[in-house]
């Protein structure tokens, strides 16, 4: 056994685009910070190569976690340091102009979603993390044959903008980028705030926030072994404040061990999509290029079209068909193309611990609505269209029910014939937001404007939990502006207090006669 203690300015729970992101920022203002985080910190060299190798030591219990209900949906979450960053495709996209006026206007978070503000935060972490778009040599075919897919039909697409300046094409992302050109938090921000002072401990799982006369004062919970078994207690104080940054899902599970309520798990939202694989005669290479590098934004439909490239014993598990028929496809999986539909959703669902699981397990409910199932066929026959666009010679839109190798574009009007259940559509959802969202007001929101949680001192939010909607777009720069601006202003109302408090200890010891104040040392 070996129980953990430590006490910092601030305590930062979560290691991800939040977590790391506030401690880049609380750190170089010269406060004390300790980052707390459940997964291991792995050795980007010493990842496996092989996708369920690299989920078995970076994604929560595998990427087996899903919804409850009728028809589970998976949700795919980390647990290593530099969350979510350190298994995704480094996908950057600024916060939507009309999505930050709402949240301006609607939800009360004026001074944090600042235009220029956010603006000048963007532009500080673009340029610290190395984001430009990805080059048309970085393509590969995957996704070059989508860019020409979606041209043929008039659809308006673009190149990727990753934190991945340096890239090399080896299509790992997933894994863990070899050559560390991705600019995750893993090997950005964490190491950086490292530098500048914070300290680290991995393998160290938060159960609950302590509070001490309505003051959160710190975080408790277990030190984990690299099986995941308890070696020890975790016991961390905070001087000034406790963030959590651990995600959509356990975040408000965090809080809810903590006694916390009202609208804390009460609205989380996601981005569940699905894949079209098509078959063509060219070799598309998909072992070549950026994992994701084109995409075709549809706000107004209220969807997104990616490019997403998978290692091979992953992609043959999308194949149709048994027997020779399937040898025969698996003999020309180099031939094959995947291409994915992330759809924003209307549904509204809720988080809660798991009472009777282990330590931080979490139960969620969500379920699409109608409207989000019509919005979800749209897209996988968008997809369709493109492939037989693109030249495909056979296309498998993947839904139980419907014809599963389609051969002329004239058959893609099967996928829209009639509506589909969820349960017969190989969906997941990767995005997770909104469950404990900013707000001015206390009743529809879990944290205020600053991020603060209502009602208690000394307790921040800083990750996807506290984004108030639904984006539309990958949330990881998202993520990072508005935490951004706000560990800045905490930063500087912490040290302006600091400055009060020293400027009243002088003026107080000014005001004692010289002779008292000499008698008194």
């Amino acid at each position: 056994m070996s129980d953990l203690e430590d006490e910092a300015d601030f305590v930062i729970v979560g290691t991800g685009a939040g977590g790391a992101t506030a401690a880049r920022v609380l750190s170089a203002a010269g406060h004390s910070v300790v980052m707390l985080e459940e997964g291991a910190r792995l050795v980007t060299a010493d990842r496996p190569r092989d996708l369920l190798g690299a989920m078995a030591q970076a994604f929560r219990d595998m990427g087996t976690n899903a919804t409850e209900g009728a028809s589970p949906l998976p949700l795919l979450q980390a647990r290593c340091v530099g969350g979510a960053t350190a298994i995704n495709s480094g996908i950057i996209w600024r916060l939507p102009d009309e999505v930050r006026r709402e949240w301006s206007e609607r939800r009360g978070l004026g001074e944090l979603v600042d235009e220029r503000g956010l603006s000048e935060a963007f532009d500080a972490i673009e340029g610290e993390l190395e984001i430009t778009d990805t080059a048309p040599s970085l393509w590969g075919g995957n996704a070059t044959l989508m860019a020409r897919g979606a041209e043929a039909l008039g659809l308006v697409g673009k190149a990727i903008a990753r934190n991945a300046s340096r890239c090399k094409g080896s299509a790992q992302c997933l894994q863990g980028c070899p050559g560390e050109a991705r600019q995750s938090m893993d090997v950005s921000y964490v190491p950086r705030a490292i530098r500048q002072g914070a300290r680290l401990h991995a393998r160290a799982r938060v159960d609950r926030v302590r509070f001490d006369g309505g003051r959160a004062t710190g975080v408790e919970g277990a030190v984990l072994d690299a099986e995941r078994r308890v070696v020890g207690a975790l016991r961390v104080r905070a001087r000034r404040a406790v963030i959590v940054a651990a995600s959509a899902v356990q975040s408000p599970v965090i809080l809810w061990r903590s006694g916390l309520r009202g609208p804390v798990g009460e609205t989380f939202m996601a981005h569940p999509g699905c894949a079209v694989v098509g078959r063509f005669d060219e070799p598309v290479g998909m072992g070549f290029g950026a994992t994701q590098a084109y995409e075709v934004p549809l706000r107004e439909r209220r969807m997104k079209l990616e490019s997403i490239s998978l290692p091979p014993e992953m992609i043959a598990a999308r194949l149709p068909g048994a027997g020779p028929a399937w040898q025969e496809r698996l003999a020309h999986l180099d031939h094959v193309a995947q291409w994915a539909v992330q759809v924003r959703m209307e549904a509204v669902g809720r988080v809660r611990p798991a009472w009777f699981g282990r330590g931080g397990e979490a139960s969620v409910r969500y379920a699409p609505t109608r409207a989000d199932m019509m919005r979800v066929r749209e897209g996988v026959a968008t997809l369709c269209r493109m492939m037989f666009a693109a030249g495909a010679r056979e296309v498998y839109p993947g839904i139980a029910g419907v014809r599963s190798v389609l051969r002329d574009p004239s058959e893609v009007a099967l996928v829209e014939a009639r509506e589909h259940p969820q349960s017969h559509y190989s969906m997941m959802a990767s995005h997770l937001f909104a469950s404990c969202p900013a707000g001015a007001d206390p009743a529809t929101s879990a944290v205020g404007p600053d991020l603060a949680v209502h009602g208690v001192n000394g307790l921040y939010v800083m990750d996807s939990s506290a984004l108030p909607t639904n984006l539309g777009v990958n949330p990881q720069h998202s993520i990072m502006g508005v935490t951004w601006r706000a560990a800045e202003r905490l930063a500087q109302r912490t040290e302006s207090a600091a400055t009060r408090c020293v400027g009243a200890v002088r003026e107080t010891a000014a005001s004692v006669p010289l002779s008292s104040r000499t008698g008194a040392a």
